[in-house]
């Protein structure tokens, strides 16, 4: 067996030291061996260690310049160090070097949609709703149907409907059910619009491995924290200061919520506020609080999340305090607010204020009805049971008022809640409290007047215009006080309390 033989069984097994030994020893022995360095790039971005990834991915695309992986690997490495236009001179390049291949076109496609360039998306788009692949043209109708439901045509929708009528499970039908029911509810019949969602949404579920049953004992845990358990000045920082204990970079601000509240407004908005005497960059949806910081603590503590906090020390609360930063440092950004938008992180909430006694919280909230609405008619592409099934999606729902009420009750004096209804309505003054909160400097107020009844528009210009969630498209569009209401059609399907 070959060492590159070697390496892609170590791969297969999930053994990556082994796997990059073998790269290693390939490279070693032909510097310029483009699969080696392509490996050690998937191995680190496995590992999501991105800036080694960077670096192994860019010798692998000197080496393959014609090789779809290697390019498809490079751009989402740069994408995760917030270099996003270097991410799209890559697939420029990919789609130049391999002109027909689509999986260049879909990846450049999301790039310009992650950067708000809305026509060359469509541009692309159009050429993918020709693509033989069954995946690829789901994906193209939904994406299309984001941007305008018009650009959809009939022969368009006609092979969409054939394929569901022909082949009702598989999972390309997930997107196409999103699709139409985007196309439906776009000609006010909701009826249909409901009946596609609902079979959109039970495939979904049918995949779900998990259900919001699985959760109680966490949301019951956090139901038992009381500022006793997690006071907002047992961070070591607050309990005593020495050499070791040095002041963040940054302050770290966090936007929690359920899925669809608006945080994505909110975060677009807020980077708005950026200067060059306050930067503001947010990291978007990353889970390094819970993946990292959390699993570090429990680990060493043998408790799982949050009785791991009742054991929690000073060199251990250090620790995890600095792999959160370093995981942060891996975007390469230097700003002095940096945002992170999860919107889970409310289960999250009693570490971040042990760890970080400095960061800021916002909590936004929406009308339940319509948050279940906006979560039910989108595709996730996540096999989670609360956004793909009414049942659990109520029961999470319930957990998350009962868990944010009772740490509103403890950390309301480091917290500042909102609702999206008054951010549409009024974003002038939402986001002067918000920026009072924060202790911004305010904006100009000709740069947050709603001089439109119902409509604002606030732009915000270079890497803070980066959105890399489902709302790419919708939070570019202007704000509309209409976007805050549930049609009277579908109230009686999301009766949310």
């Amino acid at each position: 067996m070959t060492l590159i033989q070697q390496a892609a069984q170590h791969l297969q097994n999930k053994h990556y030291s082994a796997a990059s030994q073998c790269y290693r020893q390939l490279i070693q022995a032909q510097p310029q061996h483009g699969q080696a360095w392509y490996g050690l790039g998937y191995i680190a971005q496995s590992q999501q260690q991105w800036a080694d990834a960077v670096e192994y991915l860019q010798q692998a695309c000197q080496f393959l310049p014609q090789q779809p992986a290697p390019l498809l690997g490079l751009a989402n490495a740069f994408n995760q160090v917030f270099s996003e236009t270097d991410a799209l001179t890559v697939l420029e390049f990919g789609h130049q070097q391999c002109p027909i291949d689509e999986s260049i076109q879909y990846a450049l496609t999301q790039q310009y949609l992650m950067l708000g360039d809305i026509s060359a998306a469509t541009l692309l788009l159009q050429q993918l709703l020709n693509s033989a692949d069954d995946e690829r043209f789901a994906f193209a109708c939904l994406d299309t149907a984001k941007i305008n439901v018009g650009l959809l045509l009939s022969d368009h929708l006609q092979r969409a409907q054939r394929f569901l009528t022909e082949r009702p499970q598989h999972s390309a039908s997930i997107r196409l059910h999103y699709t139409f029911g985007l196309v439906t509810k776009h000609q006010h019949d909701y009826p249909n619009a409901m009946a596609h969602w609902d079979a959109a949404n039970a495939l979904q579920y049918a995949l779900c491995d998990f259900t919001v049953d699985d959760m109680t004992g966490l949301f019951d845990a956090l139901l038992r924290i009381d500022l006793d358990a997690s006071p907002l000045d047992s961070s070591p920082l607050n309990k005593h200061s020495t050499s070791n204990d040095s002041p963040l970079p940054f302050t770290p601000v966090f936007i929690v919520s359920l899925p669809r509240t608006g945080s994505s407004l909110l975060d677009k908005q807020l980077c708005d506020f950026s200067t060059s005497l306050q930067r503001i960059v947010s990291v978007g949806e990353v889970d390094y609080i819970a993946t990292q910081c959390a699993r570090m603590i429990e680990q060493h503590t043998g408790y799982a999340y949050p009785v791991c906090l009742e054991h929690l020390t000073d060199e251990l609360c250090r620790s995890a305090r600095q792999c959160y930063v370093d995981a942060i440092a891996q975007h390469r950004i230097d700003a002095d607010y940096i945002i992170d938008k999860l919107p889970a992180n409310f289960q999250s909430l009693p570490l971040i204020y042990r760890l970080f006694p400095e960061a800021k919280v916002l909590h936004i909230t929406r009308d339940l009805a319509a948050t279940a609405l906006s979560i039910y008619s989108n595709d996730f592409g996540a096999a989670e049971p609360y956004f793909c099934n009414l049942s659990q999606m109520q029961q999470y729902f319930s957990h998350y008022m009962a868990v944010m009420n009772h740490f509103m009750a403890i950390y309301s004096a480091n917290m500042h809640t909102l609702r999206y209804e008054d951010l549409v309505h009024d974003p002038k003054g939402q986001m002067t409290l918000v920026s009072d909160y924060l202790g911004l400097a305010a904006k100009a107020p000709n740069q947050l007047d709603n001089d439109n009844a119902g409509v604002s528009e606030i732009q915000t210009q270079g890497v803070n215009g980066v959105i890399k969630t489902l709302s790419a498209i919708q939070a570019r569009q202007p704000i509309y006080q209409s976007s805050a209401q549930i049609p009277e059609e579908l109230a009686d399907y999301f009766k949310f309390s």
